[in-house]
């Protein structure tokens, strides 16, 4: 009884290990989004960069992190200006997540620039292994590697 009990606490066990992975999996390949696909807010799009722009730094975190979550390509030129213009390594770092995220080739070029000329050594570390890793995921596209 207890190895027929066991056996069935195993399949479950597997199961779920299974479920899991099936949705981490497809999660993972997402497409960028145009934020009008969320919400039908005429002012969303508005909104959201000046959340980017923001003094308020955690209002503007939360920005950068809910457009990278949801991959908004629409974001990506504001990102990118808010990366040129970042005071805080943190947020700089959660740019260049966001933009690897979207699978913005503007945002990679303009990350590698921030990886050579950063002053703080987090962010070069950082900035490098996003732009790696992008390179290594995209291989078969061309990029435009400057140095």
């Amino acid at each position: 009884m207890k190895t027929a009990l066991l056996h069935k606490a195993e399949k479950l066990y597997f199961i779920l290990v299974v479920l899991l992975f099936f949705f981490l999996v497809t999660d993972s390949f997402g497409q960028n989004k145009k934020i009008s696909d969320l919400s039908k807010h005429k002012y969303a799009l508005q909104n959201l960069e000046m959340g980017i722009k923001s003094e308020n730094e955690g209002v503007r975190e939360s920005s950068i992190y809910f457009a990278g979550q949801y991959r908004f390509i629409d974001t990506e030129d504001a990102l990118i200006e808010q990366l040129k213009v970042e005071k805080e390594s943190d947020i700089r770092v959660l740019i260049g997540l966001a933009l690897y995220r979207m699978d913005s080739e503007k945002g990679m070029n303009e990350l590698q620039k921030l990886a050579l000329k950063d002053e703080n050594p987090r962010v070069k570390r950082m900035s490098s292994a996003i732009y790696s890793e992008y390179l290594v995921n995209n291989s078969n596209r061309t990029a435009d590697v400057q140095k």
